[in-house]
């Protein structure tokens, strides 16, 4: 349905024309078409139909009196035909024309109906096939005149196309940006270099030289004060030793004097 909103100004609640083939059949096949209607729409509806249609479906015979019972309990859409009741067919294509100018969509069991239907743009068909309710794709002659519809959309109308007329002048050239004047800039390119001479660099050459002297003097006296050896500590397992035979050497001399007296 969105093409039948944006193109033909369809809105909700969607008014529903049915005939009486559409209810015999949702009897039979036991639906419940109102609930169904909206589910095909998308949308709230109003399900109508005619007292051509109600005056047909009693003709019928006792087959089709559910089918008028049901179709009495529905909104009435007045027809010109009064007392003298035609075809429902008939009745459905006088009511929606040559434009279908009221936006209505049709719910009908009848072929030939809805092929005639087929040739007005912007008709919505509905039917039943097999217990499933079916919306029909939009025509040929609806593609047709919403590719027309969206054409027409792009070309100004008379209002715009004045406006256009009047402010269709030539555009004004931009000013030309006007010359500096006053001395230029002189080309680094072109600039030679400024002449050094041969005493001052000789004497920056020394500078540096000496510089670089300096501090690698500077690195080694580091380097230097680093690798300085640590002092070692002496041992004193030596002196203990030592001394221990010092003591043995004394007892020896003692006892021997001893030994003499």
């Amino acid at each position: 349905m969105g093409v039948y909103q944006h193109s033909f100004g369809f809105r909700e609640p969607y008014q529903i024309i049915v005939d009486g083939n559409f209810i015999k059949v949702a009897q039979n096949a036991r639906l419940d078409y109102k609930s169904m209607l909206q589910e095909t729409v998308v949308g709230k509806t109003r399900i109508m139909t005619t007292n051509c249609v109600l005056n047909e479906l009693r003709t019928l015979g006792e087959d089709f009196m559910g089918a008028a019972l049901a179709a009495k309990r529905l909104e009435k859409r007045r027809c010109t035909h009064g007392g003298n009741p035609v075809n429902a067919a008939d009745c459905i294509k006088e009511i929606i024309g040559d434009s279908n100018q009221f936006n209505y969509c049709v719910a009908t069991q009848d072929l030939q109906l809805r092929d005639y239907l087929r040739r007005i743009p912007g008709i919505p068909l509905i039917y039943i096939n097999r217990s499933v309710m079916i919306l029909e794709p939009p025509s040929p002659a609806t593609e047709n005149k919403v590719k027309e519809i969206e054409y027409n959309k792009t070309i100004p109308t008379n209002y715009e196309s004045t406006i256009i007329k009047n402010n269709t002048k030539q555009p004004e050239e931009a000013p030309k940006s006007k010359k500096r004047k006053g001395p230029k800039q002189p080309n680094p390119l072109s600039c030679k270099k400024k002449k050094v001479n041969p005493q001052q660099q000789q004497q920056q050459q020394q500078q540096q030289q000496n510089k670089k002297k300096k501090e690698e003097e500077s690195e080694n006296n580091e380097d230097a004060e680093v690798e300085k050896p640590k002092k070692r500590r002496r041992r004193r397992t030596k002196k203990k030793n030592h001394d221990t035979k010092n003591n043995e050497d004394n007892k020896e001399d003692f006892n021997n004097k001893t030994n003499e007296e």
